[in-house]
């Protein structure tokens, strides 16, 4: 649930610093990713950063309904109740950082350790994998397991 007074009172991102520490290890971080792609075609780190590139586009575009501000400026809603409005409508996934993080490292893992090929694929080259992951989308939750 939203809580405007808490909102009121967080920090803007953009206003957030980063102390070195934790961005050298982000960028570590980063290096092991890249690090457990393989060099094949399609499902390589070049599309990991396309994706989360766009991901991050995408949570930039989630905007707000058209608000009518003649209820704000003539007191008929609170600031409070039209940012409720807003959070409700995006689903709070902006007002979240935490949400952002995981959408946004998602997209950064989604293909970790791909082998280029498909599922059904993989399972038959791979019968350990298929078994671990019961045939089910094995590629994806072996990019999961590696990343972690």
């Amino acid at each position: 649930k939203f809580d405007y007074k808490v909102a009121k009172n967080t920090q803007a991102s953009s206003s957030v610093v980063i102390p070195a520490i934790v961005v050298s290890q982000l960028r570590e971080l980063v290096t092991s990713i890249a690090s457990m792609y393989h060099d094949n075609p399609f499902h390589n780190f070049e599309h990991a950063c396309h994706v989360t590139m766009a991901v991050d586009k995408f949570l930039r575009r989630i905007v707000a309904p058209d608000l009518d501000v003649d209820q704000l400026r003539n007191g008929k809603k609170s600031r409070g109740e039209l940012a409720s409005h807003l959070h409700d409508y995006t689903h709070g996934i902006n007002s979240d950082p935490i949400s952002l993080l995981a959408i946004v490292f998602s997209a950064l893992i989604h293909d970790v350790d791909h082998r280029g090929v498909s599922n059904a694929q993989l399972v038959k080259e791979e019968e350990r994998m298929g078994l671990l992951y019961n045939n089910t989308s094995v590629a994806e939750q072996n990019s999961l397991d590696v990343s972690w």
